[in-house]
């Protein structure tokens, strides 16, 4: 492939990319098998293509070995349920807790026992989200898709806080059914001693385009939401709940922050990706460690103009769920596949 023409840029950002040598922030899904088929599942967990060309144990350790190098500070294992594959979860949070780096992880709670909690907290994970998306077990589960993953998720919180994990936080996805709850969610939470409430607009991707019309809360319903949102941080106070937008890191990284954007995304099957949300593969850990990667200019990957034109047909939650004419569907359909080394995107790397 012929190499990308970049434009110029700055030195200071340029400065800024030499000087990492690796990311911050890294977001790994560790698998895409999951005991949930929940409705809105943003990359089809359970059910999608990546599951069936996983890496093996020994690739995942080696990959973690090569992180380590680049001295990350906070590592989130992302799935599917991480937790299906605990042995090497835990193998993993212990090589990268012996530099120090924060290790997160996703989970939908169900498979965690006080026993598993204290084996997780003693390997070296200190920061966990659990998913609660409601007050009430019926909603939950409408959504989960699972019986008792409501009782399960809420026994899941006092584990880990009994064991020791501090940074316990919630996701809450908005949904047409679910919106009214978010107060009583949130005092439910707050009695487990949670960190820290999430929620965003739900992503219009995977499942939930299945199942849209049952899932998508109204404008009204949004609204009505943000309101509750801002009267509780007035009376709780800021830092405890974050509304989050899904679109600003396709927004952010293309224009402001696209010289040095200093984290990454790799899947369970080893592929590097720009986001999540769009249809295009970078390269493999499977052909070359993600610290060549890296080198070859994996940091500057939001200058590529084919990174950019994807990025730039989002900018609301709602042109996630447009489908193009001869572009793949994301999590449906395989990506588009660049390498930034075997094709050479970069000349000269950093």
């Amino acid at each position: 492939m012929a190499e990308f023409q970049l434009s110029k840029i700055s030195n200071i950002p340029l400065k800024h990319a030499r000087i990492l040598r690796g990311p911050h922030q890294w977001a790994f899904d560790l698998t895409n098998k999951c005991n949930f088929r929940c409705l809105h599942c943003f990359n089809r967990s359970g059910e999608n293509y990546i599951m069936k060309e996983e890496l093996k144990d020994n690739e995942v350790l080696k990959f973690i070995k090569d992180v380590v190098k680049m001295k990350p500070f906070n590592f989130c294992f992302c799935g599917g349920e991480p937790l299906l594959r605990k042995d090497v979860l835990c193998k993993s949070a212990r090589i990268l807790s012996e530099v120090d780096s924060m290790v997160s992880l996703v989970t939908n709670g169900s498979l965690v026992t006080n026993k598993i909690a204290k084996e997780l907290f003693e390997s070296g994970v200190n920061n966990v989200q659990i998913s609660l998306d409601g007050a009430k077990a019926e909603t939950h589960e409408r959504l989960r898709q699972y019986k008792g993953s409501f009782e399960l998720a809420v026994r899941a919180i006092s584990h880990f806080r009994e064991v020791g994990v501090k940074d316990i936080s919630i996701a809450f996805t908005p949904t047409s059914f679910n919106c009214r709850e978010f107060e009583e969610t949130f005092y439910l939470v707050r009695k487990l001693d949670v960190s820290e409430i999430r929620a965003q607009p739900i992503m219009i991707l995977g499942r939930t385009q299945l199942h849209l019309e049952e899932l998508l809360p109204t404008p009204l319903q949004y609204r009505e939401l943000v309101k509750t949102i801002t009267l509780l941080q007035e009376k709780c106070g800021p830092g405890i709940i974050e509304w989050g937008d899904p679109v600003d890191h396709l927004i952010r990284f293309r224009t402001l922050a696209k010289h040095c954007v200093n984290m990454v995304d790799i899947r369970a099957n080893g592929d590097i990706i720009p986001s999540p949300y769009l249809p295009l593969t970078v390269g493999n850990i499977r052909r070359h460690s993600i610290s060549e990667y890296w080198d070859a200019g994996l940091v500057r990957i939001w200058e590529l103009p084919v990174v950019k034109e994807f990025a730039e047909k989002i900018q609301s939650v709602l042109d996630f769920g447009k489908k193009e004419e001869g572009t793949p569907t994301v999590w449906f359909d395989k990506n588009i596949k660049l390498d930034i080394i075997d094709d050479n995107l970069f000349k000269g790397g950093n």
